[in-house]
């Protein structure tokens, strides 16, 4: 059975941008979106058990961030709503949309909360060997 997808009207919103090392900065960005989306939707009256599936955007890692979308519905109360993470540089808000809108016309879903998160430069840093036959001599120092 297809049918369509939609947003309704003000099912939308945005959590406030900051500065680098502002006033933001000292927020874990899952948790402060799981807080947003929580109040957010209380106020729309959207009940939490309304949302059957859920989709996280982010593209940056962070502690915790391991866990993903289950860790953040958890935190908003929401235990039941699971999902895939989703990362994909400048297009990750674009593939949720779009996964969102494939689980929803394809009868998989009645309501899919889409979250979408970061947090930039003051990352984790993520590190990966090079394999033996491409390291240098820097692969093999100690810091």
């Amino acid at each position: 059975m297809t049918r369509d997808a939609e947003i309704p009207y003000g099912a939308y919103w945005s959590t406030p941008f900051a500065r680098w090392q502002g006033s933001l900065s000292h927020l874990h960005s899952m948790a402060f979106a799981a807080h947003v989306a929580k109040d957010e939707l209380a106020q729309r009256n959207i009940p939490l058990d309304h949302i059957d599936h859920g989709i996280l955007g982010m593209t940056v890692p962070q502690k915790q961030s391991f866990y993903g979308l289950p860790w953040v519905t958890g935190m908003m109360g929401a235990e039941a709503v699971a999902g895939p993470t989703i990362s994909q540089a400048c297009a990750t808000g674009a593939r949720t949309l779009a996964a969102a809108c494939h689980e929803v016309r394809g009868g998989l879903s009645e309501t899919t909360l889409i979250l979408t998160t970061d947090r930039t430069r003051t990352a984790h840093t993520s590190i990966t060997p090079l394999p033996p036959d491409q390291a240098g001599p820097e692969s093999t120092k100690t810091w």
